[in-house]
């Protein structure tokens, strides 16, 4: 008890003379852990927080409210609350909007909160520091992005606080260290340069860590179900960050009676930042070629250099000249970043462009940036490419060009592909709207409202477009005029595309069930309980909701998040066969010339699978999986390491489909690379690197060409050959 107060006095202090203080914390994951659950530690750790001497202003969170976002642990969170005194502002966190039933809608409704937001905290000496917290977040995904709309609103506010005014930004994903998390970080990095930010706050790692980004400090801290926040005590002068966390366990970890061994609270001064931005050195990085050239300017002696290619960790560089290695680079656009870190620990961050050629790649026809981020299914129909963007347009690319011929914008978010029947685009919004629009001008030929966001994708069969929202109601409108002609319930969130055989729709989500439903009067015809847990129970986060269904040959193919492809009789819903890699799910099969083509993530492969039999005919990717974890409840389809295509490691795939055209099939990578394989061997024929971007998005090809996009915005168009 002694030694804890004697811990104590390290935060006493640094708060004593503080004319304020804020506290720092994240990852509060309500709706999990058991004995006591997070919630109850959360409610004690705020109780704490809240007998704090001083007493804080507020308290600032950077994301994992809850653990999967449903309305009973916001609501279980509301509760925790209640044992904090003083004001709460809390950002996104990828379990926030993961797997929330409502999207990030559910986080705005269960927090009480905006998306992303800013304030001034000014105390009685007429100390000003300007707070924003931002949404780093993508919808349905783990991975990290700042959305244009959202930089643009920050552009906004910086410039109305001004140059001189002390900024502390929190949001949940790192930026600026080894592991790349927001695939635009230095977007962000370039757009606050000006400004004199003076903090980041992070969460997600769930450690207690601190570096430096490009002269600002960043910490991060634990969970706060792990007993971990940080006290930043404010003067005229600086920022002090002491963290309060758990020492390391007594007698080894040991169990003591049944319970964890006894940990003391530590209080540690780790910090201290002046309030007046810190003149950054003067120096350049320069690439000539594959010469990477440093030269040191105003770098103190003692500065080191590191460098390191797109995503790798950095390597230290022991001359100011290097020549970078890129046999093993595929062609396209790669980033290589510079880091100098000074005595003092600042460190400073120089991005640079390569760009390489290789024999047997395309070059693009054209590249264009549409100013939003595409997490959807690409579609070329007529003279144009159509997209659908997370900024809340849908926009129409001419695919000779790639000029834009029409924009049109909805109330939020598209998650929802856009589809095309008889001239008109189909599409759903996170507004809770569906939209008809004319393929031609973008002009809304009508729109119908539902009860939730609408991330799911239509599809249209014997004049009815049906399509799911969250509200858990499958709608059948009819097509030419938008009126309701008949719904369907389901029992979960669904996301993902809806198949037809032009007389049924197929629809998979997140209540484990495939459900097939009659076009004209939305009769459920049968439904299909899939997705087993490893104990072989249906089990909701093994459903089938990310990967799309497709049709054909009359069956539905769709695959399981327990890693299992299922070929399902499409008028009797039979199974016929299935196919198990222990990581299926994610990548939606294609159904092309009697073959089904599919994916798994990591380690990448593309399979070739017989439509009739399942009887697998090529795979691309490596073929020594030994020590693979196996998520099914079933054991995996045996591979012959003897299969034909070409024994390659592909770049993590994620929720990128495949598309046929000019004899390959076309697939993306999470980290941008994108890659064509021969549709009849299995090998891979080329690799093309797009830049900075995660590729979550699908393709689209017509005779000529492949087109595809990122969470950059950029959109391109390459050339079969």
């Amino acid at each position: 008890m002694i030694k804890r107060s004697i811990l104590a006095l390290l935060i006493l202090a640094a708060s004593a003379f503080a004319d304020f203080s804020f506290v720092h914390v994240s990852d509060i994951h309500v709706g999990a852990g058991k004995n006591p659950s997070n919630g109850e530690t959360d409610a004690r750790l705020f109780k704490e927080i809240s007998a704090l001497d001083p007493k804080p202003a507020m308290v600032v969170g950077t994301g994992d409210v809850c653990e999967n976002g449903t309305a009973e642990q916001y609501a279980e969170y509301q509760n925790v609350l209640k044992s904090l005194s003083i004001p709460a502002y809390m950002a996104t966190g990828n379990h926030d909007v993961r797997w929330n039933p409502l999207g990030k809608e559910g986080f705005t409704l269960g927090t009480h909160q905006p998306l992303f937001q800013s304030w001034d905290y000014t105390d009685k000496t007429g100390i000003k520091v300007h707070f924003v917290l931002l949404d780093s977040t993508v919808l349905l995904e783990h991975w990290g992005h700042f959305d244009q709309h959202m930089l643009d609103w920050l552009a906004a506010d910086l410039k109305k606080t001004g140059t001189e005014t002390p900024v502390v930004i929190g949001f949940h994903h790192g930026i600026g260290w080894d592991a790349v998390f927001a695939d635009n970080e230095q977007q962000l990095m370039d757009l606050v340069e000006p400004y004199n930010i003076r903090l980041w706050l992070q969460g997600h790692g769930h450690a207690d860590i601190q570096w430096n980004v490009n002269g600002v400090p960043a910490i991060e801290v634990a969970g706060l179900y792990q007993q971990s926040y940080a006290v930043i005590s404010v003067t005229k002068d600086q920022l002090t960050v002491t963290r309060r966390m758990l020492g390391k366990p007594k007698d080894k970890g040991e169990l003591l009676g049944g319970k964890a061994a006894p940990r003391d609270v530590l209080h540690k001064q780790i910090l201290t930042i002046p309030l007046k931005k810190q003149p950054a050195p003067q120096w350049s990085a320069t690439l000539d070629g594959t010469t990477l050239k440093i030269d040191r300017g105003s770098l103190p002696a003692e500065s080191g250099l590191a460098y390191r290619v797109n995503t790798t960790k950095y390597l230290p560089m022991d001359a100011s000249t290097i020549s970078i290695d890129t046999n093993d680079f595929t062609a396209g656009e790669h980033v290589v970043t510079v880091q100098a870190t000074l005595p003092d620990g600042r460190s400073y961050q120089k991005p640079l462009k390569l760009m390489i050629d290789k024999a047997g790649a395309p070059k693009p026809l054209w590249t264009t940036n549409i100013g939003g981020a595409v997490q959807s299914v690409l579609l070329r129909s007529g003279e144009n490419v159509y997209l659908s963007t997370m900024g809340g347009d849908v926009v129409a690319l001419s695919a000779t060009d790639g000029k834009e011929v029409w924009r049109t914008h909805t109330g939020g978010a598209i998650f929802s592909s856009p589809i095309i029947d008889s001239g008109t685009i189909y599409v759903g919004s996170a507004d809770h709207n569906v939209y008809a629009l004319s393929a031609d001008t973008g002009s809304v030929k009508w729109k119908y409202q539902t009860k939730g966001g609408v991330f799911a994708s239509a599809a249209v069969a014997k004049g009815i477009v049906a399509i799911v929202s969250v509200d858990k109601l499958i709608y059948g409108l009819d097509a030419t005029s938008g009126s309701l002609k008949w719904t369907a319930p389901v029992d979960g969130m669904y996301q993902s595309k809806a198949a037809t055989d032009g007389e049924r729709f197929f629809f998979a989500g997140w209540d484990n069930h495939l459900r097939c439903i009659d076009a004209t009067t939305g009769k459920e015809l049968w439904s299909n309980a899939i997705g087993k847990n490893p104990a072989g129970q249906i089990a909701m986060p093994y459903s089938p909701a990310i990967a799309s269904p497709t049709y054909g040959d009359g069956q539905v193919f769709v695959s399981t998040n327990d890693g299992t492809l299922h070929a399902v009789d499409a008028q009797t819903g039979k199974e016929n066969w299935t196919f198990c890699n222990k990581r299926l799910g994610y990548s939606g099969p294609l159904f092309h010339a009697g073959k089904v083509f599919t994916a798994i993530g990591d380690p990448s492969k593309v399979f070739c699978l017989d439509a009739r039999t399942g009887k697998l005919l090529w795979m691309t990717g490596p073929r020594h999986p030994a020590n693979e974890p196996r998520i099914a409840s079933s054991t995996a389809t045996p591979v012959d390491p003897k299969t034909p295509g070409s024994d390659v490691a592909l770049p993590v795939i994620y929720d990128s489909s495949a598309a046929f055209g000019g004899g390959n099939i076309f697939i993306g990578s999470v980290d941008g690379t994108f890659n064509a394989i021969n549709a009849d061997t299995g090998e891979l024929d080329w690799q093309y690197r797009l830049g900075p971007g995660h590729l979550l998005d699908s393709p689209a090809t017509d005779d000529r060409a492949v087109y595809i996009s990122s969470m950059s915005g950029r959109v391109t168009a390459l050339p079969f050959k």
